[in-house]
């Protein structure tokens, strides 16, 4: 017979405070808190994280191939499909066979896509500042070359294996 042991909350505490001298693991707990904002503030419009950003990139960027968005957002092609699907039957977006490739769609934000996604690009905006409050112009420009730098020398790394 096994026993669940539940640790308390001082190992809790200890376990944290070990993990957060890792850079990697303070970026996990930081885009967890800026997560829960994002999805609680979206959520009566029907969008998560992932799905606002596929219909930014659908508005943004009219006429994308399906195949270019998921590789864009690093999401797999099956999951965007049903994600397309999914903004479909909503009334948000409209796919049409690309020109020179009948095999692909090109997608379309449809006047209700678009003005969904002004809606939540506002809130995003918002939760953004919000969250970024008390930092300068610079430290902020700061931060996100770092965060970006730190992204694309892992994806040197992950190439060259």
């Amino acid at each position: 017979m096994t026993i669940a042991v539940t640790p308390s909350s001082d190992a809790q505490e200890d376990a944290d405070s070990r993990l957060r001298r890792y850079i990697g693991y303070n970026m996990k707990r930081a885009y967890y808190e800026i997560q829960m904002e994002f999805s609680h503030e979206l959520k009566p419009y029907d969008l998560k994280v992932g799905s606002f950003a596929a219909l930014a990139a659908i508005v943004n960027y009219p006429g994308l191939k399906q195949s270019s968005l998921a590789q864009a957002l690093a999401i797999e092609q099956a999951n965007l499909v049903q994600l397309v699907d999914e903004f479909e039957a909503r009334g948000l977006v409209k796919r049409e066979r690309a020109s020179g490739d009948r095999r692909a769609y090109a997608l379309f934000a449809t006047s209700k896509g678009r003005q969904l996604y002004e809606k939540a690009d506002n809130i995003c905006a918002r939760l953004e500042a919000d969250f970024l409050a008390g930092f300068s112009e610079d430290e902020t420009n700061r931060l996100l070359d770092m965060i970006q730098q730190i992204e694309q020398r892992l994806k040197r790394k992950r190439e060259t294996l």
